[in-house]
């Protein structure tokens, strides 16, 4: 008995040991790439160039956090003398000028992406311009910022885009609208369970880590809220100008097939309801058209190709039509228009699009501040 007793009191012992070096052998591993994670951020910052030599600079407004540098330029890409990814505009609104403001992340401010003319916003201003709607003439004006969430697209609406008197507002969402994009000025989604989590993650499932990395892991309490304020916040301004909310999908068609991402829409939709946005959602007819595809990561599942912008364009005019916040057009030419400013749209942008006129619910109550609520550690 004595012998039996020992052997298991060893086993026992064994056990525990080989636990307690698990467990080390885990925590070290953690600590070493937390330390290797911040050392990789410091090495960021130390490569930045000079603040005037940036495109993205540090923001004076805490709650925009970073910005474009007000007339930087390179060989692709422009920023004016407001600090937008535009051509040079003027404060105030021409005589029989329909000014659109257009605000969203890098897939509406198009850095180093596509040529500017391929952008959704620039297709539509040309094919309104084209259709010469009751003798306006149309501006899209680009107040996109990479990286930006809803909390700075609100802020900067405020801020800066209502001082340029548009008569429509448009919101380009993104699945990961609730945090800002990781920068060397701003990390505030979470990181997930551990360090280690992500590292082993990323080696054996790449392509669902970074639809993680991307997407799911921006939707916790507090990136909830973050949403739901934003869209309270825009339901705020409408009572100043028509807003109008345009949802573009993440562009892995996996994602959806398999884990669930559809579910990361409602959030959007519930939220424009209770606040009274118009809201497009582009996934139908980007998923009909095949730019919701199965080619894994790297291909970029963000960014929408030039055709996609098209279509966009396109569905965006017909959904805006549909609820009549834009000019009526003129009577068509006798032979119709050009077919190549109007290929690759869909019908279904009127039926997607709805304009409830709901009361807000307890949780999306406006809050005075745009400051995000943030479970980064």
């Amino acid at each position: 008995m004595e012998a039996v007793d020992g052997s298991r009191r060893e086993i026992l012992l064994v056990s525990l040991g080989l636990l307690v070096s698990l467990l080390l052998s885990l925590g070290l591993a953690e600590a070493g790439l937390r330390v290797a994670h911040r050392l990789y951020q410091w090495r960021v910052r130390q490569a930045l160039p000079p603040v005037s030599d940036r495109a993205l600079i540090p923001s004076t407004d805490p709650e925009l956090i970073f910005e474009w540098n007000p007339g930087w330029s390179s060989k692709t890409f422009t920023v004016n003398s407001f600090g937008m990814p535009n051509d040079e505009v003027t404060l105030e609104k021409p005589p029989g000028v329909f000014r659109i403001a257009f605000l969203g992340d890098s897939i509406s401010a198009n850095f180093d992406l596509r040529p500017r003319p391929e952008i959704y916003l620039n297709v539509l201003a040309r094919m309104l311009n084209h259709e010469r709607r009751d003798g306006w003439r149309f501006e899209a004006l680009n107040f996109g910022v990479n990286g930006y969430g809803i909390l700075q697209e609100l802020r900067l609406l405020r801020s800066r885009a209502l001082r340029f008197h548009p008569d429509l507002v448009v919101i380009q969402h993104c699945l990961n609208d609730p945090y800002p994009s990781d920068t060397p000025y701003a990390q505030l989604a979470p990181i997930g369970p551990s360090r280690l989590w992500n590292f082993l993650f990323h080696r054996l499932q790449p392509d669902h880590f970074w639809g993680w990395y991307y997407v799911e892991r921006n939707y916790d309490h507090f990136g909830l809220e973050n949403l739901q304020r934003g869209i309270a916040g825009l339901g705020e301004v409408q009572r100043q100008v028509p807003v109008v909310a345009v949802l573009f999908p993440y562009l892995y068609a996996p994602a959806y097939d398999s884990w669930g991402y559809q579910r990361y829409h409602e959030p959007y939709r519930l939220g424009a309801a209770r606040s009274g946005i118009a809201f497009l959602d582009l996934y139908t007819v980007f998923r009909q058209h095949g730019f919701v595809g199965s080619r894994p990561y790297p291909v970029d599942p963000l960014h929408p190709e030039s055709e996609a912008h098209a279509v966009a364009a396109a569905e965006l005019e017909r959904a805006l039509d549909g609820v009549g916040l834009l000019p009526k057009r003129d009577p068509p030419p006798e032979f119709g228009e050009p077919q190549d400013l109007r290929d690759g749209g869909s019908r279904r942008a009127d039926r997607m699009l709805a304009t409830p006129r709901l009361n807000l619910g307890p949780l999306c109550q406006p809050s005075g501040s745009t400051r995000y609520q943030s479970a980064h550690y």
